[in-house]
């Protein structure tokens, strides 16, 4: 399949959003208007089911790669030159030297690279939700089932407006052994987790709280479900 260029994956990604089930210098992790050049590179399977950097479970088969300085979840719009094919990834983890980007597998074949110069260019914040499904994006526009999906999601969304939900992490008996189960959460993620005590139990309940769409929910709960087991989708209030 051709990749196909970033202003379709946007088309596509407001489209599947209506669905609610389904070495050297510091480089900036804001500045969107440059483009930078580095050595792309990928992860060897010896790295499957370790711990990133960020505390992440390493796995080849999501988008995200690891660099020398770009900030923990900076998202990256990643171009091969010699095709023009190009993934959206995001750093979750450390390497060495600051003119490499290790990618997972799955990044690294989607765009046909395997050791060299990749243009490498940081996103603005609101592509988060557009890295978050991107896998399932490709999976639909290669299996051809793109109109199906607009035609389901028409149908559905007027009966589901509005419901937003949030992810209950655990439940613990204090405060402060949530707060150090949290730590094992990726960073980007512990700032929006609120701690909520039951009432009958006395117990308190870590909630991520996220306030998305349940394809959206389901999409985190299942990439944060080894480090969180029980982890559940609920209404956010």
């Amino acid at each position: 399949m051709k990749f196909k260029p970033l202003h379709s994956i946007l088309f596509v990604a407001l489209a599947f959003l209506l669905m609610p089930s389904i070495s050297g210098q510091t480089i900036s992790s804001t500045d969107t208007t440059k483009v930078h050049t580095m050595r792309g590179t990928f992860y060897s399977d010896k790295f499957i089911g370790r711990k990133t950097s960020s505390g992440e479970v390493f796995t080849q088969d999501k988008f995200t790669a690891a660099h020398k300085s770009f900030k923990f979840g900076t998202l990256l719009l990643v171009t091969n030159p010699k095709n023009g094919k190009q993934v959206i990834v995001r750093i979750n983890d450390r390497c060495p030297k600051s003119n490499i980007l290790d990618l997972t597998r799955r990044a690294a074949q989607q765009i046909e690279v395997k050791s060299h110069t990749v243009q490498v260019e940081v996103l603005p914040p609101r592509f988060y939700a557009i890295w978050e499904i991107q896998e399932t994006i490709l999976d639909i526009l290669e299996k051809g089932l793109f109109r199906e999906l607009i035609a389901s999601g028409k149908s559905q969304v007027s009966q589901n407006k509005g419901e937003l939900y949030n992810l209950e992490l655990f439940r613990c008996k204090s405060r402060d052994e949530a707060k150090k189960r949290v730590e094992r959460l990726p960073i980007y993620y512990q700032d929006k987790v609120e701690y909520k005590q039951h009432i009958q139990s006395g117990n308190v309940i870590a909630v991520l709280e996220m306030s998305v769409n349940r394809a959206r929910a389901e999409l985190v709960k299942k990439e944060l479900g080894a480090l969180f087991p029980n982890v559940k989708i609920v209404e956010a209030n």
